[in-house]
């Protein structure tokens, strides 16, 4: 059954956005992004209020993005109003103008955004611990993840517009305005050295910034890590507009809030000290997707969800990824369960670059892994997944050199007899997946092996017992043995 897209419009300080969003439940998948560049913040900064030329452009925004939704056959919706509104004198005017224009909006609390923020956080990657900190134009939100679940979740006047009005972008006082605030909150509690998770897009641009700096090899933002001292590197380039100007990745308007935003980030790290600072593509518009799933979606791995999700669209006849998942299972039990899922993962997207010429399939395919918009991973686990999915395809040696710069080689290396494994499946039956059933792949001390059901063993052939020659070699070579 198909399902029926699902959007969120987003009402902060600097911008309304629509982003609708596919794919399955658990691993939702932007298919349209749009920005209304309306700074609700600055007028509220300012005036106390929201303008009416400002209260007008956001009207008019909100009405073309509901109309676009209904044209999208959009079939959920969230609209969600942040700070601003909430700081806004007349915040309730515009609510009810809103309403009357047929746009209602749930205008959220402080602690709400906090913990939606932080159910982005754990929509992308479940198994999150530490802080996630969420800075917008108006407000900064924190919140703690202990198994799964947001904790403590706190709003605090510390968004980029009121630091940078105000001139108060010195990380020590505000590492110190910032501890204030938290020892009023009586239950929030610090923990030192655990990971630092980052929401917003002054603070993605920072880790794009940081990327450049440290000539980093992936330009893929989600789930990029930043060691705990990452503003010293940022401090100089941040510190001039030319330079920030230069790089190509600040936009114009995202440019004066930028010295706000390191030194935010500076006084986290202060306060927090933490093990690493990790940026998160995900927030507060996942998390309100993330909060209204079951109990049993939400158990679901994003990783799986979307590969099974891709594969089947890409697949050329009846899908069987997780029959190859199965098939080869038995050769690899004593990978780790991190490993495992990725190997899933590899799978599930085998028949995912057919339609490729043949002359290109193993690259693209890699590509897929590398620079597709999977949930769940980091940019080791991109690359491991690309070595699986190269060798499937018969990329030749040597794999792409992009890829040992971001994975240890022996976990390449393993990905390489996933990848063999997964060729054989595929050249067994033609891709068709129904030999899976009748063959059994087994691993014995003098190598590997196909074994025949009577009524499967016309599927044997020269070139399947090539690949199975090749998967040996391979597994021969890995583990040291002598042919």
């Amino acid at each position: 059954m198909i399902q029926s897209p699902r959007a969120v419009i987003d009402i902060g300080s600097n911008a309304i956005r629509l982003v609708v969003y596919g794919g399955p439940p658990r691993a939702p998948m932007p298919i349209y992004n749009e920005k209304a560049r309306i700074s609700l913040g600055d007028s509220v900064s300012k005036a106390g209020i929201i303008t009416d030329e400002i209260l007008d452009q956001a009207l008019a925004a909100l009405v073309r993005f509901k109309s676009l939704t209904e044209a999208m056959k959009v079939g959920q919706l969230r609209i969600v109003a942040t700070e601003a509104t909430r700081r806004a004198k007349n915040g309730g005017d515009f609510l009810l103008r809103a309403a009357k224009a047929g746009v209602p909006i749930d205008l959220i609390s402080g602690e709400e955004e906090a913990r939606a923020s932080a159910l982005g956080v754990i929509c992308d990657m479940p198994w999150a611990t530490g802080y996630v900190a969420d800075q917008g134009g108006g407000s900064l939100e924190l919140a703690k993840v202990v198994a799964g679940e947001p904790r403590e979740p706190i709003s605090m006047p510390f968004g980029t517009i009121p630091l940078t009005n105000d001139g108060n972008c010195h990380s020590k006082q505000l590492a110190r305005d910032i501890e204030e605030q938290l020892e009023e909150e009586s239950s929030f509690k610090i923990e030192k050295g655990l990971p630092l998770h980052l929401v917003g897009g002054a603070w993605r641009t920072l880790a794009q910034l940081h990327m450049q700096v440290t000539d980093y090899p992936l330009t893929i933002l989600s789930n990029y890590s930043m060691p705990a001292n990452a503003g010293e590197v940022l401090a100089e380039v941040v510190a001039d507009k030319a330079k920030m100007e230069q790089t190509g990745v600040v936009s114009g308007a995202r440019l004066p809030f930028m010295p706000a935003a390191l030194a935010t980030m500076e006084a986290l790290t202060r306060i927090f000290s933490p093990s690493e600072v990790i940026v998160s593509v995900y927030g507060l518009r996942e998390g309100l997707l993330f909060d209204d799933l079951s109990a049993e979606a939400k158990s679901e791995d994003p990783l799986i969800a979307a590969a099974r999700h891709e594969g089947a669209r890409l697949s050329r006849f009846a899908y069987h990824g997780d029959g190859i998942a199965n098939w080869i299972a038995p050769l690899f039990q004593d990978d780790s369960d991190q490993l495992r899922r990725l190997r899933d993962a590899v799978c599930l997207l085998a028949d995912s670059a057919w339609n490729s010429h043949p002359e290109f399939r193993a690259e693209h395919a890699a590509e897929l892994a590398l620079e597709g918009n999977w949930p769940g991973v980091t940019a080791a686990d991109r690359a491991i997944m690309a070595a699986g999915l190269y060798a499937a395809y018969g990329g030749r040696k040597p794999r792409p050199p992009l890829l040992s710069l971001l994975a240890p080689v022996e976990q390449l290396d393993r990905a390489t007899l996933w990848g063999l494994a997964v060729r054989l499946a595929q050249r067994l039956d033609g891709g068709t997946g129904m030999g899976l059933e009748g063959v059994t792949l087994k691993r014995e001390t003098k190598g590997l092996s196909l074994e025949y059901a009577p009524s499967f063993r016309h599927l044997e052939s020269s070139t399947v017992n090539r690949r199975l020659k090749h998967l040996n070699e391979a597994f021969a070579a890995a583990t040291g043995r002598s042919e």
